[in-house]
Order: C-alpha cells, then structure tokens, then sequence
C-alpha cells in the first residue's frame, strides 16, 4: 500500500508539473498547485480567458508527461530491471493517463472537449453543455461501477467532487461569462480577422445578446432588417464602463448613432 501510494504521488507531482511548466511559459495567473494522493488540481482563472492554442498547450501538457514515463519504463524493464514499484508505476501511470481522458470537467479530456465545443458554438452555451454532460456521464459511469460492483471510497469522494465542481460550474456559468467578456474587454485584443454576424430583435437586453458571443470571433450585431451593424466593442463599453447589463441592443445603436 506504501509503494502504491507513493506511486500514485509521484505520477500526479509530473502530471500537474507540465500543466504548471506550460502555463508558466505562457505567464498564467496561477493560484495554488495541489497535489493529493488520489488527483492533483492547478488552480487558475486564466482558463477560460486565454487563446485556445494556450489552454489546449496547457491542457495537452499533463497527458503528455505520461508518455515520456511510459518510455522511461519501457527502457527500464528492457534492461531487465525489476522492482514492484516499477509494476506500481507502470499500472498506476495508464490508469491516471487513462482516467483524465475521461470527457468531463474539469478533467483534461473535458477541457480539451469544451475547447473544441467553443469553436463550433457560443462560449456561454459550450459551458453549460459540458456542466450537463458531464454531469451525465459521471453519473452514469458510477451506476456501471455500481452494477459491476466495482466501488470504493476513493472513487465515491472522487465522483462526489466531480458532481460538484460540474454543478458549481453551471450554477456559475453567468459569472465565468463575465469574466470572459472582461477578459476580451480589458485584457486581450481579439483580432478582427474572425468575424461572426448575429442578428438580434430590438429589444433583446444586452445580457441576452452576450450569451451568443463566440470566443475568439469578433461580433457585428444587426437588428432586424437594419444595414447598419453593431461592433462588439460598442455592447462591451456599455456592459462594462457604463454598467448597462439590462440595455436593449436598440438603445445602444441609437446611441452609437
């Protein structure tokens, strides 16, 4: 059990450290880094205010250590070097690769999901769609464990904490809405090179609008049959420096008029 743990210990330490290292190279915010016998978490709020080639090079980061460890103990047992911490490696190594591949947040697999999903649909819907499926698929994973009697403590504190933090991701998601938006507002020049058109009745409160920005595209807004559009930057200015979040889109046209 002492070989076991440790093992568990020094594959997550490696996992989490490429996170850290790619993170660090692309001057993240960094919280806290924690490692426990059972998972590890880097705690950052960059995640989903970055450029999608750095949160996949981040995310990428962790599952790739594992390759480097499987190489590692290839080379080891070629040379005929034969210990249980070895075994303990080699097995606990595919099972963590394995499991944080699994397509749920906040997992790497989910992660590198939800990335995909933020090049096809709304940042705002691509959050809640990965809460809700990752809340299915957790649940329904633990009712096949469950009917194939393959259950333990571990797994249960660690389904326990899956659900939740998928939960508090939904609960949350007009926040990490915001924070994107503040993100693309204040902090990063999104270039005009991607363009996405929405088309928007006249009285659609700015909040609503904003639930259908796509991350990295810039926005021109068109209300009803008017040839004139909305730029994004007008919304942003006023959800943001005037504090007009409940401003009908028309409203705003009329003032940029």
């Amino acid at each position: 059990m002492f070989i076991e743990l440790i093992s568990f210990f020094v594959i997550i330490t490696i996992h989490e450290l490429g996170h850290f290292i790619a993170a660090r190279y692309y001057k993240w915010n960094i919280t806290r880094l924690m490692i426990w016998p059972f998972g590890g978490v880097m705690e950052t709020d960059d995640f989903y205010n970055r450029p999608s080639k750095e949160e996949f090079v981040v995310t990428i980061a962790g599952p790739l250590q594992h390759i480097w460890i499987f190489i590692v103990l290839g080379i080891m047992y070629f040379i005929q070097v034969q210990h249980v911490l070895l075994d303990q490696l080699l097995i606990i190594n595919t099972i963590i690769l394995f499991f944080n591949l699994i397509p749920v947040l906040p997992l790497d697999g989910g992660r590198m999901v939800f990335i995909l999903l933020t090049k096809v649909t709304a940042f705002h819907r691509a959050v809640v769609w990965m809460s809700i499926s990752s809340i299915t698929i957790i649940g329904v994973i633990n009712v096949i464990l469950w009917l194939m009697q393959w259950t333990s403590i571990h797994l249960t504190f660690l389904s326990i904490f899956l659900l939740l933090d998928n939960w508090l991701l939904w609960r949350n998601k007009h926040i990490i809405l915001l924070k994107h938006l503040l993100a693309r507002y204040f902090i990063s020049d999104i270039e005009q090179t991607n363009i996405a058109v929405l088309r928007a009745a006249s009285n659609t409160p700015l909040s609503e609008l904003v639930k259908h920005f796509k991350k990295e595209y810039y926005h021109y807004i068109y209300l009803d049959h008017s040839s004139k559009p909305l730029p994004e930057d007008a919304c942003l200015h006023a959800m943001f420096t005037r504090n007009e979040p409940f401003l009908t889109v028309a409203s705003i046209q009329a003032r940029e008029a």
